[in-house]
């Protein structure tokens, strides 16, 4: 009797983590409704659209894209398109057994499929490791929060969703190892969670920092054992992804652009730090003195480590700058919105008062890791917190934003040196505690990244929610701990109550009262009807060999609606060629300069759009080389005009338009 009474509990548990789940999924399906087919909304989903495409008709991308970066064409070996992949490939399945379904159907709710089922996975670990009541708080945050709505909703194609869902698994099949004892079990979650990496590294440039937080677990886990024990499970969870991303990817071989570092992030971490706990265990084996001194031992290492990865980074700050989004400071990546600084509102409009109790938490967790010493650490946190939280303000006190980012810094090496304090001088483990020195380094390194790049925010969600959720079964249980009455049934109506005030009450940020409207305000990308009637008026009037220049925020749209090539986009694949376009299009002085540069990229048409500048060069009375033809009956007043270029005879292409780098 009492086991069918547990397994009736278990199963009404597991329903109501479905049911998450569901209303996360339901959220995330309203804006659907209102795109018109074919449409998304942004650019980037296009992008994604147009390689899945070429991938569904031929089986694989060839090595250079034709069609973009003309007259280069755009060079596939260097980007990573495992999502492409991935979307072709389901189409092609599901096709099988649904016909109707087409490649846009899979492109538009991938973004859906994979957070969900990320949050799912997410949410069953900590079910397994925290409990019901703190998994479904969790996943009810999770679902709500408008910073984890926007890029995960339906339209939003990006490849975002699909790289937090191998994020969330490779991290906690990594965690899930550690915490296995039988042998087998351990084997196949550390390969599971070492071919996730593999699957990342050929998604994302950026994959490296989910690495990095299961590098500062195994950086604790060194610093506060005594001798090193299945230093062989390290291995072959390094073994699934290291060897195999080099051997596969020409990126990781010999990168060069936005690839110039992925092997430095993704490859070199996890050598460097098999090496530091190869030589102790070396050292502890042969060195009877060291013994005594192992963690003094792994503490001394790890500094050596972290000094060659200092070193690593100043040396490469010059192509850092160019290469690495939030170190940059170019005009073209602060002219894209997503990449630019948020301040104290945004935080609070995307996340509400969970920012501020998520953060809170991470204090209140370090203080239970280490006692007294854990206050240490919340001062620095609360100070690091602060220039994240305040940025626009800080950089108005100081007049400069070079001592706000050198502050930042600053501070973020405080916190890391107590993390090593901490780890080096903790005596008694503490329940869960690699689960939660991973969702520390989740929080601290993806907002290192959000203040600098508001894109990246769309990941520190996950840190938020648990921490937050921390807070409020904490005081679930010291609020009913005195009443020792029913506390099965006081804890969790207590936690829901405290829950729903943070989720409705708009005083403190009261998120769950935009969490349908996140969902459903974004707008078609193109967002304007002339746009997309010139679009598809491409389509059916230009020839296929068609090569339209444009501003580059357009160029996978035009590839994708007006099937016609063009010669830079929202890749950034050479960022030198958009500041080219700039110079020779909109900055030009005379006519002569505009046909040279369309020339040499061999552009056979041209597009004025809304994103334009004003005192474009485009907008003044251009010569009979450029012929207008859409649209016709209201050229001369049209906010999007379309010209046919008619080079004369002496226009001649010019080597110095294909310029790559501003130094050449």
């Amino acid at each position: 009797m009492k086991d069918i009474i547990f397994s009736k509990r278990k199963h009404l548990k597991l329903l109501l983590l479905f049911a998450i789940l569901l209303s996360a999924l339901l959220i995330r399906l309203q804006g659907s409704g209102t795109l018109p087919d074919g449409m998304f909304t942004g650019s980037d989903p296009y992008h994604y659209y147009w390689l899945a495409q070429i991938i569904s008709e031929h089986g694989w991308l060839p090595d250079r894209d034709m069609s973009r970066w003309l007259p280069l064409g755009r060079d596939l070996g260097q980007s990573l398109n495992l999502y492409p992949y991935a979307l072709a490939y389901s189409h092609k399945t599901i096709a099988f057994f649904f016909p109707k379904v087409s490649l846009y159907h899979v492109c538009l709710y991938a973004p859906i499929v994979c957070f969900v089922f990320g949050l799912g996975v997410l949410c069953y670990f900590l079910y397994r490791t925290r409990g019901i009541l703190f998994s479904s708080i969790f996943g009810i945050l999770i679902a709500t929060l408008p910073g984890a709505i926007e890029r995960s909703s339906a339209g939003f194609s990006d490849r975002d969703s699909w790289c937090l869902m191998l994020g969330i698994i490779a991290v906690t099949t990594y965690l899930i190892s550690l915490q296995t004892h039988t042998q087998r079990k351990r084997i196949l979650w550390t390969i599971i969670s070492g071919f996730t990496f593999f699957l990342g590294g050929h998604s994302w440039e950026g994959f490296g920092i989910f690495l990095s937080i299961i590098l500062l677990v195994e950086i604790w886990r060194f610093l506060t054992s005594e001798a090193e024990e299945y230093l062989w499970f390290y291995l072959l969870w390094m073994l699934m992804f290291v060897p195999t991303l080099w051997l596969t990817s020409p990126a990781y071989r010999d990168g060069w652009g936005m690839a110039t570092h992925v092997a430095a992030f993704m490859l070199i971490p996890p050598i460097g730090f098999f090496i530091l706990r190869a030589f102790r265990h070396l050292l502890l084996i042969k060195i009877e003195k060291f013994r005594r001194h192992a963690r003094t031992v792994a503490l001394g290492l790890t500094l050596i480590g972290i000094t060659f990865t200092l070193g690593y980074v100043f040396s490469q700050l010059n192509t850092f700058a160019s290469t690495t989004v939030p170190l940059s400071q170019s005009q073209l990546m602060q002219s894209v919105g997503e990449l630019r600084s948020a301040d104290f509102n945004y935080w609070i409009y995307r996340y509400g008062s969970v920012f501020l109790i998520g953060s809170f938490g991470v204090f209140f967790i370090h203080v239970h890791l280490r006692e007294k010493l854990g206050e240490i650490f919340a001062v620095p946190a609360c100070l690091w917190v602060i220039t994240v939280l305040f940025q626009d303000k800080l950089d108005i006190l100081f007049r400069d934003s070079n001592i706000g980012h050198l502050l930042f810094l600053g501070i973020g090496v405080l916190c890391l040196s107590t993390f090593l304090y901490l780890g080096w001088t903790r005596k008694q483990p503490i329940q869960h505690e690699n689960v939660a020195i991973a969702f520390i380094a989740w929080f601290f390194l993806w907002i290192a990244l959000s203040r600098d790049a508001l894109r990246y925010d769309f990941f520190i969600g996950i840190p938020l929610a648990y921490f937050t959720t921390e807070i409020v079964t904490y005081i679930a249980h010291t609020l009913t701990k005195p009443l020792k009455w029913k506390q099965t049934i006081l804890i969790p109506t207590v936690a829901v109550f405290i829950y729903i005030v943070i989720l409705c009450f708009p005083l403190l940020g009261g998120h769950g009262l935009r969490s349908l409207g996140t969902a459903t305000v974004r707008k078609p990308f193109p967002a304007d009807a002339l746009t997309t009637n010139t679009l598809i008026w491409m389509k059916h009037n230009l020839k296929g060999n068609a090569v339209v220049a444009a501003n580059w925020s357009y160029g996978s749209t035009l590839n994708v609606i007006a099937k016609v090539k063009t010669i830079v986009d929202q890749d950034h694949y050479i960022p030198h060629w958009i500041t080219l376009y700039d110079r020779y299009i909109h900055g030009a002085k005379n006519e002569r300069d505009v046909l040279t540069f369309l020339k040499t990229h061999d552009a056979t048409h041209i597009l004025l759009t809304r994103y334009d500048p004003p005192d474009s060069f485009l907008r003044v009375q251009l010569s009979d080389a450029f012929m207008p033809i859409y649209p016709q009956a209201i050229f001369a007043d049209a906010a999007v005009k379309l010209w046919e270029i008619r080079y004369p005879p002496d226009i001649k292409p010019n080597p110095k338009n294909l310029t790559t780098k501003p130094s050449e």
